[in-house]
């Protein structure tokens, strides 16, 4: 019987972590078939061995894919609709990566029935536990943090960008991710892409109640290999004012105000991270740019206030206490 929804996830050294995902999609109550198809970009621990005890222990849902050489710097290779969407039956897509889990075992029966008995809808998410690892789940915090159900507009989507919705949330219709055009393609950027096409295909519901976990911190993730390294996250930066300036170009200006706010918050992010990659760097004929010049100035004014804080405590606790008033 083919699925109903196919679970995309990713795999990558996720040994800690790949039981409790697995876990969290196989004990989902539906009244439909899915498939949950796995890919294992040619782990170096232990990943591969137990991917393979659940896929054998559940052959009729668990799809491994297994890599003999890692994919991740491929060059023009979309890891979802490369590899892992010809082996998808699905009508819808939903998504769960291996350091990452679900935490309603309702999530994909709630999200199904919406989009089933909403047609005009292209996607589906929810609310999300955000938690940092090495901390206890019980100070995680829920995003986005909307007070109840409601629909997100294409503006709102492209504005807030990237990591608005945990990816784990999403169920996609098929039809409104498979073969987007080329302005949407990136080596390193989905959840974003994703988000603003199926926007064009429909409308997008909101689920207030959090439904899965993300886990931000995890050894060799997307964030520490590309936001915490200077270099990377300023091309990261530069692909994404790319990809905005295309994706808005396809959009013949219908949501240009939204696109053009967001490409200049990026290329405001952009410049503060040269200007910290040059700081660390000690260039001073860098920092001297004139494009430093109100970052510099900031700095300064900072470092005289925790000069002033630090030189005259009473003083600075006396103008507290009369701006209280």
């Amino acid at each position: 019987m083919s699925a109903l929804v196919s679970v995309f996830c990713l795999a990558y050294n996720h040994e800690n972590y790949i039981s409790r995902a697995l876990d969290s999609m196989i004990c989902q109550q539906t009244d439909f078939p899915y498939e949950i198809i796995v890919h294992d970009d040619a782990s170096t621990d232990n990943t591969a061995k137990i991917l393979r005890e659940y896929e054998a222990r559940y052959p009729d849902k668990i799809i491994g894919l297994y890599e003999k050489e890692n994919q991740f710097f491929t060059p023009d290779l979309d890891y979802l609709e490369d590899l892992l969407l010809p082996h998808a039956s699905g009508e819808f897509i939903a998504f769960c990566e291996c350091d990452d889990s679900w935490e309603d075992p309702l999530k994909l029966q709630c999200q199904v029935d919406f989009l089933r008995d909403h047609p005009d809808y292209s996607m589906c998410v929810h609310a999300a536990y955000r938690h940092i690892v090495g901390t206890d789940e019980s100070e995680d915090e829920i995003y986005p943090a909307e007070p109840e159900d409601r629909d997100f507009e294409a503006p709102e989507i492209i504005s807030r960008g990237a990591g608005l919705f945990a990816t784990n949330s999403f169920l996609i219709r098929r039809e409104a991710f498979e073969h987007p055009p080329k302005c949407f393609h990136s080596d390193d950027i989905d959840d974003y892409t994703m988000l603003m096409y199926a926007a064009t295909k429909g409308k997008l519901r909101y689920m207030h109640q959090p439904m899965s976990r993300h886990n931000d911190g995890v050894e060799g993730s997307w964030t520490q290999r590309v936001w915490n390294d200077p270099e990377k996250h300023i091309l990261h930066q530069k692909e994404m004012i790319r990809l905005l300036t295309g994706i808005d170009e396809y959009c013949k200006g219908l949501y240009h105000d939204a696109f053009t706010a967001a490409i200049a918050a990026k290329e405001a992010e952009m410049t503060e991270t040269e200007y910290l990659a040059a700081k660390k760097r000690g260039d001073r004929a860098e920092l001297k740019k004139k494009k430093y010049a109100a970052l510099v100035r900031r700095d300064r004014d900072l470092a005289f206030r925790g000069w002033v804080r630090r030189r005259f405590p009473a003083l600075v606790a006396l103008k507290r206490r009369l701006t209280n008033h």
